[in-house]
């Protein structure tokens, strides 16, 4: 579940402060004729058993709960100071499912081409091909186009919300990752989405999607425009709202009524903007027995034995699930804003386990287990190691926020392979299975058998780059620049306070700061400490000169341990 919540978290004392600091920052149903759903669930009871303890506690400060069938809501409540129908949440990251729905209506217009390179509908300016090979709409519709993420600076409290041209001509992030490789959740390949909406159609993409999708859903009182009228900023509900430059991925406004018209929308399969079939290949169904994957816009997978297609997200502190079950004639909004990020999918979990009276895969297990081949000991030896999720900003500080988020793939005595608290057995060259049965996943390697990723998501990396260790050189890097600082003479006294108020100043800003706050652009105090980083080289440089010259011991050291702190500082981001 994590992987679609797909969306966006920093990772005891030390390891604990440090991490908080740094930390940053859709299936459709089967040929069979659909049930009617049987409501037998008290779910006043049900939602007022999970929420009323979160709202008394104050870790929630707000919520509503919509549960549909095919034709209405059946069950509606809200928690705290709001209401149905007035109330203004932020969707967050369920935007990505109404731009996708923009993509596809002008996909019937025959104006674009989910296959063709995006650059043919980009007008202002063009994507460099880093890779030899284009970008394509569908491949940003799914996150596997490669391109980088942003979050700082991504965020704003006031002022007018530029183009999605203008955004993205300005702050256009790289490549990292050749299309299709690997699934890079990127808030910005949507922005890239918004700005070939503006260019294919000629107007704003936020004026575009009301007109065309928003008005045709009847979700009348939501909007993607920042600032928001004055009359829908006068009903936010109690948060920390801000506004989002990448707009297409996560600016939309909504109410809990306007999110039950789309979750009705999504159970018929009928959104009004497009065909059905249209849709249908929005949200092709998995045939994973459990998982939720990212299609066009929504995900989709299955979950308590369920198809599902769905849209979730998180933005500051209001958090979105949306999940509907076409076989099932059913469906469930749960819009939450407090500080419990996992409030939403808790309930979303509450509600399917009883509704369904099975655990989240409710895949059948094999009658034993499986076990180890000969040979598998030797043959997986190569799989263990690090991995560590692509999902971050490559570019900026809050690559920081994945600091401890690491997977630990071991190989047990007997061949089989431990990760994600599970054992997994080879079932084919690059293919494992939990031992159980219950899930599946692959390993990718390139043409010279070096393993890239574990599954879709994580990539291996050297002991050296975890954040356990990151923390220690931390830790090393400030002490020697403080003793040394205190024990040195001359300019290596000022190259030493240099990199100390380096190592120190940031960490002490961001904490003064807020990581959070970091989504709304780097304060010059600590746009200056990063200055500092910039010039790393120099420092280094400077020291190696001053233990040729002197030829002490301290001097000799200081400039060991600067050139080390380079590539130290250039591997976090920490610099300007």
């Amino acid at each position: 579940m994590a992987a679609v919540v797909v969306q966006t978290s920093f990772g005891k004392i030390a390891g604990a402060i440090f991490a908080t600091m740094l930390v940053f920052a859709s299936t459709i149903p089967s040929k069979t004729e659909p049930q009617e759903n049987q409501q037998s669930l008290d779910l006043g009871k049900l939602a007022d058993d999970y929420f009323s303890p979160l709202i008394a506690t104050g870790r929630v400060k707000a919520a509503a709960v919509i549960v549909t069938d095919r034709e209405r809501p059946i069950f509606s409540k809200c928690y705290g100071p709001v209401d149905l129908d007035r109330t203004v949440w932020r969707a967050a990251s369920v935007s990505k499912a109404i731009t996708a729905i923009a993509v596809m209506q002008l996909v019937e217009q025959g104006k674009v081409d989910l296959d063709a390179d995006v650059n043919r509908y980009l007008r202002s300016f063009q994507i460099p091909a880093t890779f030899g090979q284009p970008i394509t709409l569908r491949q940003l519709l799914e996150h596997r186009s490669g391109l980088d993420d942003r979050f700082v600076g991504d965020g704003f409290r006031s002022g007018e919300q530029p183009t999605m041209q203008s955004v993205m001509r300005i702050s256009l992030p790289q490549r990292v990752y050749a299309p299709n490789e690997v699934e890079f959740y990127s808030n910005y390949g949507y922005a890239l989405i918004g700005a070939v909406i503006e260019d294919v159609s000629g107007q704003r993409f936020e004026d575009y999607v009301a007109a065309n999708v928003l008005r045709p859903l009847e979700m009348n009182r939501s909007s993607f425009a920042q600032p928001l009228p004055q009359e829908m900023a006068a009903a936010i509900a109690p948060g920390t709202w801000w506004y989002q430059h990448s707009s297409p991925a996560g600016g939309l406004a909504t109410t809990a009524n306007d999110m039950s018209r789309f979750l009705l929308a999504t159970i018929r399969q009928d959104v009004g903007a497009i065909s059905q079939t249209s849709f249908q290949a929005m949200t092709p169904p998995q045939d994973a027995s459990s998982g939720l994957k990212h299609r066009l816009g929504y995900w989709t997978g299955r979950d308590y034995g369920q198809q599902l297609i769905g849209a979730s997200g998180d933005a500051g502190s209001f958090h979105t699930v949306m999940a509907a079950i076409p076989n099932r004639n059913l469906g469930l909004v749960v819009l939450v804003s407090g500080n419990g990020g996992g409030a939403a999918w808790g309930f979303y979990s509450r509600f399917l386990e009883a509704e369904f009276s099975a655990g989240p895969s409710q895949a059948a297990p094999h009658q034993q287990r499986l076990q180890p081949e000969a040979g598998d000991y030797e043959a997986n030896e190569r799989f263990a190691g690090l991995y560590r999720t692509v999902r971050y900003p490559h570019h900026d500080l809050s690559k920081t926020f994945i600091l401890l988020d690491l997977t630990h793939v071991s190989e047990e005595r007997d061949g089989a392979l431990h990760f994600r608290g599970a054992r997994w057995i080879r079932t084919g060259p690059l293919q494992f299975e939990k031992e159980d049965g219950s899930e599946t996943i692959s390993f990718k390697e390139n043409d010279g058998g070096r393993v890239l990723f574990l599954g879709d998501t994580d990539e291996p990396i050297h002991w050296y780059e975890s954040g356990y260790a990151s923390i220690a050189f931390y830790f090393a890097f400030t002490i020697f620049f403080a003793v040394a600082a205190w024990r040195a003479k001359g300019a290596l006294r000022w190259i030493c306070i240099l990199a100390l108020l380096h190592s120190v100043g940031w960490f002490a800003l961001v904490l003064i700061t807020g990581p959070e706050n970091l989504i709304f652009g780097l304060p010059l105090p600590l746009k200056a400490i990063l200055w500092i980083g910039t010039a790393a080289p120099l420092l280094a440089i400077a020291g190696i000169y001053l233990a040729w010259r002197h030829k002490t011991v301290l001097a000799i050291f200081a400039a060991v341990v600067l050139t080390c702190y380079v590539p130290f500082v250039f591997y976090w981001n920490l610099r300007a």
